[in-house]
């Protein structure tokens, strides 16, 4: 049994519990038409033709966009009391850090009170999904029938910072996913504040790859910004409603639901249950979305040595050999005998270690000097710009095609991990590239295998290993590992990415204010990984309503707060790091990623590395038993 991944660094984020869906009253299905408060021109028939053909004709895939979905003063009404009555949460993980409610559709469940203070909200959810609004959809979708009892639906707000990573929303018996602005209709938002719904492309399987199950493309080909009353909606796809939120990226007022808060309503409508017209049953209704990759092993098959005898000695320092290979390039303290002796015995306890100074200087700084000018030019004009209209101040997030060409490619798919790798086979185009593959090249030789097994006691058999360059407000990997009966794996990593010069920058880096920190997470199988968190609900599952002594006991006189379990955090967080090479033993069961960078940081997290494949050698002690 390896000994458990020790937590260096503080975490910058933590994992909430998992959200359920609640149903709502069976009597939201006859609310009188009459009485709806949408838009005069929403049910008109021309309009209804109008958004069918619109929605059969949208790309990537079908969409509809409802710029009035309300009467502007009726949702004017709606978002005050969601502002000034409801409480938000912030949640945060690998894929979203948002600020979010609990679920809406149970407000029947507060007391009459506190019902009291939301009464336009009522009159909204209920609209939504009353059977004539449920028509509407199918007509403009063609969709099958809804339920007016399984209800779904939370009030998000994203302020600077928050995003929402790539997903299909496939879960259980969504059929329709759906979102409803609420920012503010004075100051209008503007595209370049960020916070856009992106839709994604697919590419499905072929000719030549029958079999490929259909996965996003890397880019985005349909963005919608923000826009007060709008409201767009699709039909929940199995690996093709791929979308995204693009990070707030506006220094807004600070205030809450102010200038620069992407406030919106989202959720979806579920097939009909068990007992409502249109009930189709349960067989083939999906329990996972495809956003849910925690168990998920290398999308590509490691390169292994040439087989070598597992009961061999293991080396305890690299041979003559090995030194011609790697002391052009590394540190000779690390083909110390006696650091070695210290370092191994670290190791085999606490099963990661980070080696600072790693690369020789000579290497280090001319490789210092090549990454910094790169990030230079890739900053320039993006942070702290000025957006005229508006008069705010942005972070505006990279473009898409930043950093491709000249050998990098963009990795995906972006449902599991999106970033810039740097290709071994095409003949590197400038003196960095050339130095990132000569490493690249470095850790994947037989040399450099020997020090891994000198420092950890591990027999290395493979490799799976990128140059990477992560670029701020679009990439990151998403947590995945070995299952709980898989393989133990070893993370190997060589930080790359330089100091910054300003105190402010580096004091994001170390705050985690910006992501791009590596984190090991333990986790257990079979949870709802797409909906982490709780959503700011209550103890008794209804929306958390502001001074409404969330938390009290019934009966409890005092009101004293229930005890919640604290979250533990990740096993290990390690920040973007300069030339020092992280050693982790990651157990089966213990997920990885590289959080989110967002649109903030400074400049790229750059490294060269990946997993190893490895196996634990039993060797002889003294008395002549075996040890592992």
């Amino acid at each position: 049994m390896t000994a458990p991944v020790q937590a260096r660094a503080a975490s910058p984020d933590s994992a909430p519990a998992a959200k359920r869906v609640k149903t709502g009253s069976p009597s939201l299905a006859n609310v009188e038409a009459a009485a709806l408060p949408f838009h005069s021109t929403l049910l008109d028939p021309a309009n209804i033709q109008r958004l069918h053909q619109e929605h059969e004709s949208s790309a990537p895939y079908k969409h509809a966009i409802i710029n009035q979905l309300f009467e502007p003063e009726f949702l004017k009404k709606a978002r005050q009391e969601i502002v000034e009555q409801i409480s938000f949460r912030e949640k945060e993980t690998d894929i979203y850090r948002i600020n979010q409610t609990g679920d809406l559709t149970n407000l029947s469940g507060l007391p009459e009170s506190e019902l009291a203070l939301l009464p336009t909200l009522l009159s909204l959810r209920d609209a939504l999904y009353s059977q004539t609004f449920r028509s509407f959809l199918q007509s403009v979708t063609g969709c099958g029938p809804l339920s007016g009892i399984k209800t779904d639906m939370s009030c998000a707000e994203y302020s600077e910072g928050c995003y929402l990573l790539n997903h299909d929303d496939v879960i259980g018996t969504r059929r329709i996913s759906f979102i409803l602005y609420l920012v503010l209709d004075e100051p209008a938002w503007q595209p370049e504040w960020g916070g856009a719904l992106e839709l994604y492309p697919v590419l499905e399987a072929d000719d030549s790859n029958p079999d490929r199950p259909n996965v996003p493309h890397a880019k985005p080909t349909k963005s919608i910004p923000p826009a007060f009353n709008q409201f767009a909606f699709f039909e929940v796809q199995p690996g093709h409603s791929f979308h995204s939120v693009e990070e707030v990226v506006v220094q807004g007022d600070g205030e809450k639901g102010g200038v620069g808060a992407r406030v919106s309503l989202s959720g979806w409508f579920h097939k009909p249950i068990e007992g409502e017209p249109g009930f189709e049953g349960t067989e083939g209704y999906a329990a996972k979305s495809s956003l849910q990759q925690l168990y998920a092993t290398t999308l590509e098959p490691p390169t292994l040595y040439p087989s070598i005898d597992l009961n061999m000695p293991l080396p305890l320092i690299p041979s003559a050999e090995d030194l011609k290979v790697l002391s052009p390039y590394i540190n000779p303290q690390y083909f110390s005998a006696s650091i070695l002796s210290q370092l191994r015995p670290q190791f085999i306890e606490t099963s990661q270690l980070l080696l600072g100074s790693f690369l020789l200087p000579s290497i280090a700084n001319e490789l210092e000097g090549l990454i910094r000018e790169a990030d230079a030019e890739a900053e320039k004009g993006r942070r702290n710009q000025v957006i005229p209209k508006g008069e705010r101040t942005v972070n505006l997030v990279t473009p898409q095609d930043a950093g491709e060409g000249k050998g990098w490619e963009i990795v995906g798919p972006p449902h599991i991990q999106r970033f810039c790798a740097l290709s071994s086979t095409t003949s590197a185009s400038s003196r960095l590239a050339t130095l990132l593959n000569t490493l690249h090249d470095l850790i994947r030789t037989p040399a450099f295998r020997t020090l891994l097994t000198s420092l950890t006691s591990l027999l290395c058999i493979g490799y799976t290993s990128h140059v990477r360059r992560f670029r701020p407000g679009l990439d990151y990997t998403l947590a995945r590992g070995e299952p709980s009966d898989g393989e133990v794996k070893l993370d190997v990593g060589l930080g790359l990415t330089p100091k910054p010069r300003s105190s402010r920058d580096e004091e994001m880096w170390e705050e985690g204010e910006c992501g791009g920190w590596e984190m090991w997470l333990a986790t257990e199988e079979g949870g709802d990984e797409a909906t982490y968190g709780d959503g700011g609900k209550s103890k008794t599952g209804t929306p958390a309503v502001e001074g409404d002594g969330e938390g009290k006991k019934e009966g409890d006189a005092d009101g004293a707060e229930e005890e919640e379990e604290e979250d533990d955090g990740p096993l290990l967080a390690l920040r973007p790091g300069w030339n020092e090479l992280s050693l982790t033993l990651r157990d089966a069961g213990v997920l990885k990623f590289v959080k989110y960078l967002s649109a903030k940081a400074p400049g790229s997290r750059w490294d060269v590395g990946g997993e190893w494949e490895v196996r634990m050698v039993e060797e002889e002690d003294d008395d002549g038993d075996k040890a592992q």
